[in-house]
């Protein structure tokens, strides 16, 4: 029987996932008559063979003291190579180090090398740490979805910013999930929609991401296969 380590801060639950995945859970527990899965709710990793869900610096804390990997060996996707191309940019993008970065004009940048690292819109490069960065030019975006992918499919979609009558295109968003091969089995594809269309944000293997409304019986299974992703790769 699986674990969930769900972090708790000062004995109360504090992200939205951990209480959708303890309501999954339950839900599980009951429709199968027995314990499929069980849950700890704790403030401290101090409990071995369990899988953490919580921020990312509780599942990473969890990851280097049970498993010896380091965090800096994480590194986030952001875009993956497969997604990297103008019909799904729909924006000027690319990845350079810090010193080949060149700025005529305002972008937006993200660090390539660590989560919840460097994100911002720059002018100017010089005070920015040194690494390697996703540029993009910078656009308007009207409404923001984030979608929830398992072993291949579009199992749920919800707007989390912008104007949610804005709706993205379907078709176009599986046919992503579709060109992205080399994907961790469970992740979310934020993608935006302006006037020119549906296009890719960034992707996030599924681990401490914000469900905006996305629940149901998928979620210890996805926690479950993200965690093995990260610590596999």
């Amino acid at each position: 029987m699986k674990t969930f380590l769900i972090q708790t801060i000062g004995g109360n639950i504090k992200h939205d996932f951990c209480f959708q995945l303890i309501e999954a859970v339950n839900f599980i527990n009951w429709y199968n008559g027995e314990k499929v899965y069980n849950v700890i709710l704790s403030d401290y990793i101090n409990y071995r063979e369990c899988i953490p869900v919580g921020s990312l610096e509780f599942v990473f804390d969890y990851i280097e003291k049970f498993f010896r990997k380091d965090r800096k060996s994480i590194k986030p996707i952001n875009i993956p190579d497969e997604l990297f191309i103008p019909k799904y940019l729909k924006r000027d993008c690319c990845i350079k180090d810090k010193k080949n970065i060149i700025i005529d004009r305002p972008v937006f940048i993200k660090s390539m090398d660590a989560y919840k690292s460097f994100t911002e819109i720059i002018n100017d490069k010089n005070n920015i740490p040194e690494g390697r960065y996703l540029v993009s030019e910078v656009i308007d975006i009207e409404s923001e979805w984030r979608g929830f992918v398992l072993n291949g499919k579009l199992v749920g979609l919800n707007n989390y910013l912008g104007d949610f009558t804005l709706f993205p295109d379907i078709l176009l968003i599986k046919e992503m999930i579709n060109s992205y091969k080399n994907c961790p089995p469970s992740y979310t594809i934020d993608v935006g929609v302006n006037q020119s269309g549906t296009f890719i944000i960034e992707v996030h293997p599924f681990v401490s991401c914000g469900l905006y409304g996305f629940r149901g019986k998928f979620l210890p299974t996805m926690f479950n296969q993200a965690f093995n992703y990260i610590i596999n790769n």
